[in-house]
């Protein structure tokens, strides 16, 4: 039994010519409905002739595509050229399929009025609606009251009229837009009149208004947005953030869609208690290269009287497979511009900010290497002689080649060093080595003999020092590891069990005349015991006649591929004093050096636990020198806990702890705890580092984040304050700061993930 429809629709006001007319290939034609579904059945019975056939094909006169139509039962009316569709009608041309209970196709007027549950299909757009019309001349298809949907982009909406052109067009009539469940939408965009592009990924709207939960929050009597993850120019949603205590700063961001790989931020903005700021990001991208320019300035800061500015130019090329660059510069007006404008404690606590120009060229083993390395100094507590060294430039090769019989490597070096203060000049460095691994079954076994020759050229050396002082040193080690492994009875367990020796010997020589440019004593760590030399750079070379002896035990997962648990301990045996140090010191007379170990235990693939100590014999007290403890767990969804412990005697004592934790299904509570244990045990009562408290809630569509923050400024012991906010609504725009970055900085393992 088919269905007898006996509805009857009536059309006033359908269409708004000021709206639409002006964006149809046919603006006069603004009438385009004209009747009810009565009069669909209004045709002269002595004409008509049943057609017993389900398809029919039609070929318009101007217009090549073919239309064939299928439907239940089929009628014609060959002196009005009028065929009318009844049941399970479906009208399909090329990517369009429409379908609906009955149709009337008026062949002189090249359209087809449909009506009945009408669904239209068409490159991934799905629109359902009670009353259609098409044109099948021109591809245009009207609605009444329509709903549309594309999956893809998990874009919806309903309106009161709505038109669909063949260029991927929609017309909208008092319309809404979200990325939400349709039935009980969480935000919508409800708009006068609508235009959806999808060939550009282009919307715009008039008379806009933004709801969440049915709270208007915006309005906007013009819009422009983006409906598809194509760039496009133009204003952006603003952003708050800064201290609400004393009201929000506030950013009107322009986007520039410049070129397929370049574009441009520009962000007007205006600071509470400072003034007015501009800043702008340019960005390019290629296949062999990449950069952006960051340019801010601050007109005359209300608090600091003067201009504040900041620049960074950044940029990497790749010239061939073999030769690339990388070039950083930074420049900011002044020392506490990162103390006043830094983000978090770690941008606030910013000492150096670094300008450096490198080349790499590598080739058939070869490796060349250049750089330009300069600072500007923002700690004010820093001194002009305590400033680091700019290197002006340095040029290094090295090469090493490995043979049957024996291996052996060059790295040479050559720099000039740079300072306002201090002594500065020219180093030359070249190492020559030559070493042979033995492999026996559980055992290897390593010699090694370098030479390293350094030479300086200096400039304002110190009275009664050479100004061209050298240092030749033979370098020997023999390094020496065993290796025993067994299977855990029933057990899918495999134990290792590793002890290694390494002997070093460098003979003492004086080096009272060179100065320090790059060069600091190594801090002791487990990796310490198996280096040549115990200070980093090469201004200076350890004597050393000491042997390192650690032991290993490692539980291996066989199963799963994973090391669940490995212990280390490790300590040198010193058989002479050590005489060379940074600062000219006495000899260091003791026989053996701290115990050094470590643990990494991670029982699941989301759980870790890694713990480092330093233990001195020789103390009488306080015998624990550094012990670092960190615990993580890692979750689905973006569940995390970390916890940390840090101590070093006579230095820091800081407990940390963060969190991203799931309460519901939706939503998260966000916190993180760096307090400094010292400040609180001296009684200034300011041990907190930084406390960050947040929630975010993030449906299906939404994503909303809120965080309280407070954390102390470098140098001082004031703090800063403040709350932000962000919205984020799938596929369309966020409001509020962008917190991402800042979250990510404060809870270690937190993914900001893509809305």
């Amino acid at each position: 039994m088919k269905k007898s429809i006996k509805i009857t629709i009536c059309i006033l006001t359908l269409f708004s010519n000021e709206v639409f007319a002006e964006k149809l290939n046919n603006p006069e034609d603004t009438s385009f409905f004209c009747c009810s579904v009565y009069d669909l059945y209004k045709t002269s019975t002595e004409t008509i002739t049943q057609i017993t056939d389900r398809k029919v094909t039609l070929n318009e006169k101007n217009n090549i595509d073919l239309i064939n139509i299928e439907a239940d039962e089929t009628y014609r009316d060959e002196k009005k050229q009028l065929t009318i569709l009844q049941g399970d009608t479906k009208i399909t041309r090329g990517p369009e399929t429409i379908r609906s209970e009955l149709t009337n196709v008026l062949q002189l007027e090249n359209r087809a009025r449909l009506s009945g549950n009408v669904v239209y299909e068409n490159e991934g757009i799905e629109i359902t609606s009670p009353y259609a019309e098409y044109n099948t001349k021109s591809s245009r298809a009207d609605f009444l009251s329509p709903v549309y949907k594309y999956p893809s982009l998990a874009i919806s909406g309903k309106a009161r009229y709505g038109i669909h052109l063949k260029n991927k067009k929609m017309f909208l009539k008092n319309s809404t837009y979200t990325t939400c469940n349709l039935l009980n939408p969480d935000w919508n965009l409800f708009s006068k009149n609508t235009e959806l592009d999808f060939a550009t990924g282009i919307g715009k709207g008039k008379d806009v208004y933004l709801t969440v939960k049915g709270v208007p929050i915006f309005y906007s009597p013009y819009l422009q947005f983006s409906i598809d993850e194509q760039r496009k120019t133009g204003f952006l949603v603003p952003d708050f953030n800064g201290n609400w205590a004393k009201g929000p700063d506030v950013a009107a961001p322009f986007y520039w869609n410049i070129a397929s790989n370049m574009d441009m931020l520009i962000e007007p903005s205006y600071i509470q208690e400072r003034g007015s700021e501009i800043k702008s990001t340019f960005r390019y991208l290629d296949t062999d290269y990449s950069g952006a320019l960051f340019a801010s300035y601050l007109d005359k800061d209300s608090k600091y009287v003067d201009d504040r500015y900041k620049i960074i130019v950044k940029h990497q090329q790749r010239f061939n497979p073999n030769l690339d660059v990388d070039i950083f510069y930074e420049k900011v007006s002044d020392k506490n511009y990162y103390n006043d404008f830094g983000i978090g404690i770690s941008g606030v606590s910013t000492s150096y900010g670094s300008r450096y120009a490198k080349i790499n060229y590598q080739k058939e083993g070869w490796n060349l290497a250049s750089r330009f390395t300069g600072y500007q100094t923002f700690d004010t507590t820093l001194t002009n002689s305590n400033q680091p060294y700019d290197v002006l430039p340095e040029l290094g090769i090295n090469k090493r080649w490995d043979n049957n019989y024996i291996n052996y490597d060059i790295r040479s070096t050559i720099s000039k060093w740079n300072h306002i203060t201090k002594v500065d000049g020219v180093r030359s460095d070249f190492q020559f080595g030559i070493d042979k691994t033995f492999l026996m079954k559980g055992i290897n076994v390593k010699p090694r003999i370098k030479i390293q020759h350094t030479s300086y050229d200096l400039e304002n050396q110190t009275a009664g020092l050479s100004s061209s002082p050298s240092k030749t040193i033979p370098i020997f080690s023999l390094d020496s590891e065993m290796t025993f492994s067994k299977q855990i009875a029933k057990t899918n367990l495999a134990h290792q069990i590793k002890p290694r020796i390494f002997y070093l010997y460098s003979p003492k020589r004086n080096q009272n005349d060179i100065p320090i440019f790059d060069t600091g004593l190594n801090e002791f760590s487990f990796a310490q015991l198996f280096r040549d030399n115990s200070f980093s750079g090469l201004d200076r070379n350890s004597d050393s006649n000491q042997v390192s002896i650690s032991l290993s035990s490692n539980f291996f997962d066989m199963k799963n591929y994973r090391n669940i648990f490995t212990t280390s301990i490790g300590q040198i045996i010193y058989f002479e004093n050590r005489n060379i140090s940074t600062d000219n010191s006495a000899p260091t007379t003791r026989t053996n050096s701290n115990f050094v170990a470590e643990m990494r235990y991670r029982p699941t693939s989301s759980t870790s636990f890694v713990s480092t100590f330093l233990f001195d014999p020789h103390e009488t007290n306080k015998k624990t020198q550094r012990n670092i403890h960190s615990f993580q767990y890692r979750g689905d969804n973006n569940n995390i806990f970390n916890a940390s412990y840090r101590y070093r005697k006579d230095g820091i004592e800081q407990g940390d702890i963060s969190v991203a934790w799931g309460l519901t299904d939706r939503l998260s509570m966000l916190g993180r705890w760096n307090y400094d244990f010292k400040n609180n045990l001296s009684g200034k009562n300011n041990g907190d580092l930084e406390v960050l408290a947040g929630l975010e809630y993030e449906s299906c569509c939404w994503k909303f984040r809120l965080i309280q923050r407070k954390f102390k400024k470098i140098n001082t012991l004031d703090y800063e304050k403040d709350i932000q906010f962000q919205v984020m609504l799938k596929g369309f725009t966020d409001v509020g700061t962008p917190l991402g970055n800042i979250i990510s900085r404060s809870i270690k393992g937190y993914v900001d993930r893509e809305y």
